[in-house]
């Protein structure tokens, strides 16, 4: 007997983070009434077991190299609170952000310059933009997002991550420029940056890093 959409909707997430595809959780469940292997579709379905055994498999056999044989020093991922990598960006003309009335939950779409990343990256805006400055705070999520509600915002600059650290080869200090590998790079590239932040949570270490380059 096929679910109704109110019960496929109780098992979905609630985060309408829009990497599935559809713009809302409520969209996805109205469609998977019909077609229910677009339940698939849905990464936080998968997380409680699967995508956590996988993690944690590729945690116990990790090589600290990336793609090209290259070493880095630790490994940042995403808050678990966040659907995505968190990055602070500004525009290359910062005066777009107010132009185009950037706000939060807004999915903008771009290319950063200056640290060798040839990728396009769709984000979810996670904060009320800094008009003054001219600056984003987003976290980055899948290009299905950027098809239906997506809006260009050109290249832009990344000035800072943001994310947890539970793997690191040594202690990590601000101040210091270190090797990292953003655990959702598409890439799979290692990148460089300077630690200046750093606090403790239950999940990890908090850890802001800025100067970002790809090397």
């Amino acid at each position: 007997m096929a679910e109704s959409m109110r019960e496929i909707l109780e098992k979905l997430p609630g985060k309408d983070c829009g990497q599935c595809g559809f713009k809302t959780c409520a969209a996805l469940a109205e469609f998977a009434t019909v077609h229910p292997d677009a339940l698939k579709r849905c990464i936080y379905l998968e997380q409680p077991a699967a995508a956590v055994a996988a993690f944690a498999a590729q945690i116990e056999n990790i090589t600290w190299k990336d793609m090209l044989g290259r070493e880095y020093d630790f490994v940042l991922e995403q808050f678990p609170e966040d659907p995505g990598p968190r990055e602070t960006i500004v525009p290359l003309n910062p005066t777009n952000v107010e132009r185009l009335a950037v706000k939060k939950g807004d999915v903008l779409y771009g290319r950063p310059v200056m640290t060798g990343c040839p990728v396009t990256h769709v984000g979810v805006v996670v904060e009320e933009p800094d008009y003054f400055n001219g600056t984003i705070v987003w976290c980055v999520i899948g290009p299905m997002a950027a098809r239906e509600r997506g809006r260009e915002i050109g290249y832009y600059h990344i000035l800072a991550y943001e994310g947890i650290v539970r793997h690191a080869r040594q202690e990590l200090q601000i101040g210091r420029r270190y090797f990292f590998f953003p655990r959702m790079c598409m890439l799979q590239s290692r990148h460089s940056g300077l630690v200046n932040a750093l606090a403790k949570r239950e999940s990890g270490m908090r850890v802001r890093v800025e100067g970002i380059w790809i090397s």
